[in-house]
């Protein structure tokens, strides 16, 4: 487990302070808080406390960024059941409800 600080180059840091607040998923988000966290000096086990997850998954994390960078923070796949209608319909559908007044009410 690695429990020394994680070093890191500036853009590093600069793509890690990007992600950590503009990331394209929460998930994400902490992940990449999570690994400038320890470049900081905070331990696996301050961390997981931090983020209530496990010292085993900030260790995940971890092992991820050092072998595959961002996109060992990005999120993956997930199971669950497969969207019903096809992208380009879902699409459609709900630029078309926009145009109806209730549903612009609610929708701003």
């Amino acid at each position: 487990m690695l429990l020394a600080s994680l070093p890191l180059a500036a853009p590093e840091i600069t793509t890690l302070e990007a992600a950590a607040a503009q990331g394209p998923h929460p998930r994400m988000r902490r992940r990449a808080q999570v690994i400038l966290g320890h470049h900081r000096g905070a331990t696996v086990q301050q961390l997981a406390t931090l983020f209530a997850v496990g010292y085993n998954t900030v260790g995940i994390w971890l092992r991820r960024w050092q072998e595959l960078g961002l996109a060992g923070l990005a999120e993956g796949q997930r199971s669950g059941r497969p969207p019903k209608l096809p992208p380009a319909v879902k699409k459609s559908s709900d630029l078309a409800g926009y145009g109806h007044p209730a549903i612009a009410r609610v929708a701003s």
